[in-house]
């Protein structure tokens, strides 16, 4: 793969913008670890496909204070030094060890100093919430001149510790559309009809704000760091390099087929999801002709040989993304697989799975994690509530992509039995 020494944001560029106003902003984040990476110690990633469950067991998770997390998802770090598609040169999301390797230096400290100030857990104050809310919004609208000082002091006047309430009253006032965010509840308004910029970093629905408590030194040597990012099945050679002294653990989620089709399917026509840019127009029957405002965007993880696909039907395209994501995970090597049918079939069964989860982890199954995975938490970044056999009603459509590829991975991952998706 091509190594990416001399590659990075084009000087005046929004990527480079993006940069420039973090750069005012990392002092109020407060310091760094240094070599973040070489102190992180125990590396969990959940590999899944694309509208896998990710979002859900990584929150369930959250809910241990044994664990650490990112606040979101690692690709707008990656953007932000070039390690995206088309500037990795791998043509797909796939990275490995060269690209870490290969990076300036500018690059790797740039990476790191984010890395280091992103992970944590979730915490019970607004101390830091602010600053957070500003950093935040300026990745995610690349393409305005926000002033990085002002967002602070307008996060300040408007701090709430009613979240919901606070992320509206800031996004108001800093003049960006709230319908690109995962907010609870329906906004006022028509859905958008196409992406929130030409350059995105972090892919709509954005994340909001929470409550955060930075990862110390010692935290890295005593916890698990687990990151949850769907194009992470096609970089796990590249986050062994990333962080050399960590054992790397690989939990596996699965979702059979015919749900996790609908859901992309569901995904690719929502008003969100925008991944990447493409210069031609993409011809993908049921989506370039439903949403003709996104006909160049790509939705989703981008997988090798996704160019062979781009005017097939989209339960198709949809179809390739699930099996194209296990296949790499499984060529890998997984270490320990839970099945989001499991999180979502009632409180016993979620419980359960939970349970092994924490027990594979080596972390406690008590406290809040017990009672989080008992009770369930709400769907998040969801088009649609979770529901038993809900891709039956396109039924038709989602079994018409189901190649024989994609049962003999079906069957693999043992869903052999379509009776039994759900």
């Amino acid at each position: 793969m091509i190594r990416t020494k001399d590659r990075g944001p084009a000087p005046d560029g929004p990527v480079a913008g993006v940069v420039r106003r973090l750069e005012v902003l990392r002092p109020l984040r407060g310091t760094p670890v240094p070599r973040f990476c070489t102190k992180v110690r125990d590396l969990v990633v959940v590999a899944s496909s694309s509208r896998g469950g990710s979002s859900m067991l990584s929150e369930l998770l959250r809910s241990s204070p044994h664990l650490l997390h990112l606040r979101g998802e690692l690709n707008p770090l990656l953007r932000l030094v070039g390690l995206d598609h088309p500037h990795s040169g791998t043509g797909s999301d796939a990275l490995d060890a060269a690209h870490w390797h290969g990076l300036p230096p500018w690059s790797r400290a740039l990476f790191e100093a984010e890395l280091s100030l992103d992970a944590g857990s979730p915490g019970t104050g607004v101390e830091n919430l602010a600053v957070d809310a500003a950093w935040r919004l300026v990745v995610q609208w690349p393409g305005l001149d926000l002033d990085p000082v002002d967002l602070v002091r307008t996060a300040e006047a408007v701090l709430d510790r009613d979240l919901p309430r606070f992320a509206r009253a800031l996004i108001g006032r800093a003049g960006v559309n709230p319908l690109y965010y995962d907010l609870p509840g329906r906004s006022p308004g028509p859905r958008p009809a196409g992406p929130p910029g030409d350059v995105l970093l972090e892919e709509p629905p954005f994340v909001l704000p929470r409550p955060w408590r930075p990862a110390s030194e010692h935290d890295l040597a005593t916890k698990p760091l687990v990151v949850k990012t769907p194009g992470n099945a096609y970089r796990l050679g590249f986050l062994r390099a990333v962080f050399p002294n960590a054992r790397l653990r690989v939990l596996h989620l699965t979702r059979n087929p015919a749900a996790s089709v609908n859901g992309l399917v569901d995904g690719w026509l929502h008003h969100g999801f925008h991944a990447y840019r493409m210069d031609e127009p993409l011809r993908i029957a049921g989506y370039a002709d439903v949403r003709p405002a996104d006909r160049h965007w790509w939705k989703f993880d981008l997988p090798p040989c996704w160019s062979a696909y781009t005017a097939a039907a989209l339960p198709r395209v949809c179809a390739h993304q699930w099996w194209s994501s296990h296949r790499a995970v499984l060529a890998h090597g997984a270490d320990h697989t839970v099945r989001f049918e499991d999180l979502i079939s009632g409180p016993h069964r979620r419980a359960d799975a939970v349970e092994r989860v924490a027990h594979w982890l080596g972390v406690p199954y008590d406290g809040p994690l017990k009672r989080t995975a008992t009770a369930g938490i709400p769907a998040t970044v969801s088009t649609a509530a979770p529901r038993p056999g809900r891709w039956r009603a396109r039924e038709a459509e989602v079994r018409s992509a189901l190649s024989a590829d994609v049962l003999a991975m079906a069957e693999r991952l043992g869903y052999a039995r379509d009776d039994h998706w759900i």
